[in-house]
């Protein structure tokens, strides 16, 4: 089992990146959309993986936090839901809106998806709704925030990555940071929040 990888981005593709592991080149299929900034080209990233073993190939996808591992697990145990569409869902529903959706009992965010139709929308809310974990704060974040989706501070990001922190550092202060003052906080603020929880950590 392959856990997570950490490298400098070697290559770019539509659905997928090619991370260099100390002079390897290794494919993960990610879901682009979701990683905020954009990976850029010999940037350090840190992506948790899971291993898709094929008697045909082998495939490696990657996200940027686990709670976006967990949910693709889980859509992957859904009868007729199969890696590639696993993907789209992630690549297209942040974790809270998927959380969110399973809750309602709602198939719309999933049906919105490009390939998945309305019957696959409605077994993903069935055989999700009792095993479905809290994901991404628990329940009263999810009472809060049914479908919101957070858009991390583009002047914080920026701060963060000129004070040296790579692209998955500073998603991930910028995210606790945010998640602690409220997205309607100030980039002076939220750096000012993001350099207590960095010497805390």
């Amino acid at each position: 089992m392959i856990s997570f990888v950490r490298g400098k981005v070697a290559d770019l593709g539509s659905d997928s990146l090619v991370i260099d592991l100390g002079g390897v080149g290794l494919e993960v299929y990610a879901p682009l959309a979701m990683l905020q900034p954009a990976p850029v080209l010999g940037e350090e990233i840190l992506l948790y993986t899971h291993l898709q073993v094929r008697e045909d190939s082998w495939q490696l996808y990657g996200f940027i936090d686990k709670d976006q591992l967990t949910a693709f697990r889980l859509l992957l145990s859904v009868s007729g839901v199969g890696a590639k569409i696993a993907l789209a869902v992630i690549n297209q529903l942040s974790v809270q809106r998927f959380a969110a959706a399973i809750a309602a009992k709602d198939s719309k965010p999933f049906t919105a998806v490009s390939g998945v139709g309305k019957k696959t929308g409605e077994r993903i809310i069935l055989e999700l709704k009792d095993k479905f974990p809290l994901l991404a704060g628990g329940e009263e974040q999810l009472a809060e925030q049914p479908v919101a989706e957070m858009t991390l501070n583009a002047d914080l990001l920026a701060a963060l990555k000129q004070l040296g922190y790579s692209a998955t550092e500073s998603r991930a202060f910028a995210l606790k940071a945010q998640a602690a003052l409220g997205e309607d906080a100030s980039a002076e603020e939220l750096l000012h929040e993001a350099m207590k929880i960095i010497m805390r950590s």
